[in-house]
């Protein structure tokens, strides 16, 4: 499935000062119009509506799947966790409840607000583009949700506040010698300090977010010097780690968890997309979209009881490793109980209704999400064209005055970095695969559309999408984008999105995910010289840290060396690990030397080497107190901090790389040529080079 490209018409400049001439976004468009192009087709047949199923079941996985997270993992497994017990009976549950209610009334919408200004204006870019080249086969960049991002804002910073939030208004005052006072007086004030709970860690996830959108924006003065100064592998590392990692390897985990359910849609997809086999409804004109057809077989499946489990409650043994299978939870004999659990909440997750009744005689949702008719109804019944929509305008920003606000924006300016980063390699790869956009405003408009976002009251960033190549091979122009953006505004808006997140199991959205994660793996091998894949495989291993250490349950000691790559998403480790391998696999020790002195001051402030050794005092996730995934310079007394470690080792291997400059042949600081030269040729390879003889192609001998 080779993608046929245009070559880039892009003109890469050769030194800095042309590289500060394209910083400026004004000087893009040239003299070229500023106006929409009408000569561009709306709608390019069946490979429009390709790329728009996938665009939107993308988006819509994404959505889904973060979903979970934030309101399921962290609002009903969390905070209103049976061991947090320390507040008013009720009272953490109260608090995942309004939290749910802020989260698909406020965010929700909001997000539909920021997608449809990103799809609009690249559609409009687009359309520049072609008044720029003079031709009309272009296509729009997408534009989406920014999952690293999330993930990792949702854990960093999103649970942290609601942890803090939980504590900060308890009303301790109801609090007397026999217990919590039942009093109308009290009961109003656990549920107004539940919702003050739920509100103030809403409010700081949507302050963190502007400044997330903010920093982007900032950043993008960066965006053209680091392509200039960054190989290309460097900057396709984020894609591979993300595309490899979060779209391909999560997803297929959770289709392996649901087979029967979930393998068949998998390679309905390989099938479509990978050997382009397509099913024509109207011969030459119109064919059945293979994304659609994916998510229909899995739902079909699924609602049929595809990921059905026993709900039968199993009662493991106090002192042994045997259980008993009973009939209720008042049945669990003496000597059982130290876990009670079933085969559906294994699978499916904790029913909370069940968890908490003691005389329950069923565990767990006996279902998967997305299959289950009560929660499908439920979500219907409450969100579903409801009013309130919107309710949350404004109300976020209040979370930027807020006094915390100055122990939340190190990790902010963290993220920030992730999501521009991110930027530059869309931008990256929709230039090889013939279309060349601006790179600084492309980073400005992201920034924006994040910015925007949360003045609407969305907690997620938003940023232009890896996938441009794919879309490109369908044929898609700028309709699948224009599109894509009017269904989210309708469909985030009118509050059916609650109840798609309960009719759609996950795993169909994932075949869909594999697809995209393998096809943008592969561009960012096709698109570096083949002696830097050893520097591509070394950069994608702090994203599998990343996902290690979020799936590790909080215990981020178990393996200190997968703390330490994991970090910001794996992002920053992993472009800079790729940038001096490739850099030293070509033999530029100048340029490799330069990148560790960089590396020494990164380390120093945390953005390189944001791990630091967790201990009881500063707790798991704590980046309040200086302690974990922040920005600061530590003291290096004692042994709780590790970036002035990596400090010291990229002196070292500055100091290592720097003794070859004066012995490497062709370099103006040699002084004794013994050392093969900087390799400037992408097909050439460091076996290529002959030390007995002045010019070869002949390889050495391994």
């Amino acid at each position: 499935m080779a993608v046929k490209r245009n070559k880039s018409t892009r003109i890469k400049p050769q030194n800095f000062m042309e590289v500060l001439r394209d910083v400026n976004p004004l000087t893009w468009q040239g003299d070229a119009s500023w106006g929409w192009n009408f000569d561009i087709p709306f709608w390019a047949g069946t490979g429009e509506l390709e790329a728009l199923c996938e665009l939107f079941f993308d988006n819509l996985a994404t959505l889904l799947g973060t979903t979970g997270n934030a309101v399921n993992h962290i609002g009903y497994g969390l905070i209103a966790a049976s061991w947090r017990n320390w507040g008013p009976p009720g009272y953490n549950f109260k608090i995942a409840t309004d939290w749910e209610d802020m989260y698909f009334k406020w965010h929700i919408p909001a997000c539909g607000v920021a997608l449809l200004f990103g799809n609009l204006w690249y559609a409009w870019l687009a359309c520049r583009l072609a008044n720029k080249e003079k031709r009309t086969d272009v296509t729009a960049q997408p534009y989406g949700m920014n999952t690293t991002v999330i993930f990792i804002t949702l854990y960093a910073m999103t649970l942290p506040a609601l942890e803090k939030a939980h504590d900060k208004y308890i009303p301790w005052e109801c609090n007397g010698d026999d217990g919590w006072s039942k009093s109308a007086e009290c009961t109003k004030k656990y549920d107004d300090g539940a919702y003050d709970a739920a509100f103030y860690g809403w409010k700081v996830s949507v302050g963190v977010n502007f400044l997330v959108g903010l920093f982007e924006v900032l950043g993008c003065v960066l965006g053209e010097p680091i392509r200039w100064a960054f190989p290309r592998a460097a900057l396709f590392t984020p894609l591979l780690g993300t595309g490899f990692v979060w779209l391909a390897f999560s997803p297929l985990q959770a289709i392996a968890q649901e087979p029967l359910m979930c393998v068949l849609p998998m390679f309905i997809v390989i099938t479509g997309f990978f050997a382009r086999v397509q099913y024509p409804i109207i011969k030459g004109k119109l064919v059945f979209p293979v994304a659609l057809f994916a998510i229909l077989v899995s739902v079909i499946i699924g609602w049929a009881g595809g990921c059905k489990h026993s709900t039968d409650i199993m009662a493991y043994g106090n002192t042994t490793p045997d259980y008993k299978v009973v009939s209720s939870k008042a049945d669990i004999p003496d000597g059982y109980g130290s876990v009670v659990t079933s085969m559906a909440e294994f699978y499916n997750g904790q029913d909370f209704g069940k968890t908490n009744n003691p005389n329950a005689t069923s565990l767990g949702f006996e279902t998967c999400t997305g299959t289950d008719k009560k929660r499908a109804v439920d979500a219907w019944e409450k969100f579903a064209f409801k009013s309130g929509v919107m309710g949350g305008f404004g109300k976020g920003m209040g979370g930027l005055s807020d006094g915390v606000m100055k122990d939340w924006w190190p990790g902010a300016l963290l993220f920030g970095i992730i999501g521009f980063t991110g930027t530059m390699t869309c931008v990256e790869s929709a230039d090889c695969a013939g279309d060349n956009y601006p790179m600084t405003e492309t980073m400005i408009v992201d920034g924006i559309g994040t910015c925007l976002g949360a003045i609407f009251g969305s907690i997620y960033g938003t940023t232009v999408y890896i996938g441009h190549p794919a879309h490109k091979m369908f044929g898609a122009k700028i309709g699948y984008s224009i599109a894509n953006g009017f269904i989210f505004l309708f469909l985030l808006c009118s509050g059916m999105f609650a109840y798609l997140h309960n009719v759609i199991p996950g795993c169909a959205n994932g075949a869909i995910l594999i697809f995209v994660g393998l096809f943008l793996s592969r561009q960012a091998f096709e698109e570096s010289p083949v002696r830097h894949y050893p520097a591509l495989f070394l950069g994608v291993m702090p994203f599998i840290c990343n996902m290690m250490q979020l799936e590790s349950g909080g215990n981020h000691t178990v393996n200190p060396g997968v703390s330490m790559l994991a970090p910001a998403g794996g992002v920053i480790v992993g472009v800079f690990l790729c940038t001096v391998t490739a850099l030293v696999i070509d033999r530029n020790f100048i340029k490799a030397t330069l990148f560790c002195v960089v590396l020494i001051f990164l380390s120093l402030f945390g953005i390189f080497a944001s791990y630091n050794t967790i201990t009881a005092k500063n707790g798991l996730r704590d980046s309040i107190n200086g302690g974990y995934e922040t920005i600061n310079m530590f003291d290096a007394g004692n042994d709780m901090h590790n970036g002035w470690k990596w400090a010291v080792a990229w002196t070292l291997c500055a100091a290592y790389f720097a003794i070859h400059i004066p012995f490497q042949i062709g370099n103006p600081y040699c002084v004794v040529p013994v050392l093969p030269p900087v390799i400037t040729n992408d097909d050439e390879d460091p076996y290529d080079w002959d030390p007995d003889a002045e010019e070869s192609s002949e390889k050495l001998p391994a």
